[in-house]
């Protein structure tokens, strides 16, 4: 399969960074709000990207687009006592938010550094692994991103990055956004730059050997969540994808929306719970030499 993406020259694709970088700042706040609530969730997408990685004990990390804090913070606890976790983002916003949570945690082998993934600021060879989790969608130019993430890494070294199946087969992205999208005019994401971009059995695999990694794997992994029929558990995912929109939002507006996601989950509710679906693929792959 080749790569879907369309040819950017330089303008564009600073342009469509300087949309990205923009939206993920204003969703910093939301992230950094519910980041210790969805640390659960996020542990199960944690640990199988860290494994496609072979991230173990004494690793030097890299993480790309890590937000505010996971898998960076895993991985850092991975690989204890003598490994250590750069954690990198395009958003300042983002790694102040994580540098507080790693403070918190008191996890001393990890550091943040602003770093675009196009280009990163580390010489060749610095690193024996890197991950990203769900950010190279947002790359106007993955191929670079890709080849960037594979000049850094020593000879062998691997690389593992997680992104969203298809839409329709998660549930909670599918409710969620299609309702902002209908009701709300701005939307969450930028241009093709979606969550979903690389949906489609392949593509991510195709980008990372456009990229040069070699023995590059792909597989699906399904979930499926059973949040309590009580629980509001689409919130953090209305206020993580509106970010400061949210807040601006008139009441009226609000309500019609929630009152609206709650009647499209309606159809999900099994008993005392609602039976959701979740799919990512992985892909890994290690540098030549």
């Amino acid at each position: 399969m080749g790569n879907p993406d369309p040819p950017l020259d330089d303008a564009e694709a600073a342009r469509l960074k300087r949309d990205v970088a923009a939206k993920w700042a204003a969703k910093s706040g939301a992230w950094a709000r519910w980041a210790d609530t969805m640390a659960e969730i996020a542990d199960r997408f944690n640990q199988p990207l860290l494994d496609a990685a072979e991230v173990d004990p004494g690793h030097r990390v890299l993480d790309l687009a890590s937000g505010v804090g996971e898998p960076a913070l895993s991985a850092a606890r991975r690989v204890a006592p003598e490994g250590h976790v750069t954690a990198t983002d395009l958003v300042p916003p983002m790694l102040s938010a994580l540098a507080v949570r790693v403070a918190d945690a008191r996890i001393a082998n990890l550091e943040t550094r602003l770093a675009d993934m196009e280009a990163l600021p580390f010489a060749d060879a610095s690193f024996d692994r890197v991950t990203c989790r769900f950010g190279i969608m947002f790359s106007p130019r993955p191929e670079r991103a890709m080849a960037e993430a594979r000049r850094v890494l020593r000879p062998g070294g691997r690389a593992a990055f997680l992104v969203w199946g298809p839409v329709e087969d998660n549930t909670l992205f599918h409710v969620v956004h299609g309702v902002i999208g209908e009701l709300i005019a701005s939307t969450p994401f930028s241009a093709h730059l979606t969550p979903f971009r690389y949906g489609e059995a392949g593509s991510l695999a195709a980008v990372m050997r456009a990229g040069g990694f070699a023995g590059v794997e792909e597989r699906s992994i399904h979930f499926a969540p059973r949040p309590p029929a009580e629980l509001r558990f689409w919130q953090q995912n209305v206020e993580m994808s509106l970010g400061s929109t949210y807040d601006t939002l008139p009441a009226a507006t609000r309500e019609a929306m929630e009152a609206e996601i709650a009647r499209r989950f309606a159809p999900y509710r099994d008993g005392d719970g609602f039976q959701l679906a979740a799919h990512v693929r992985l892909a890994s792959g290690r540098a030549p030499g």
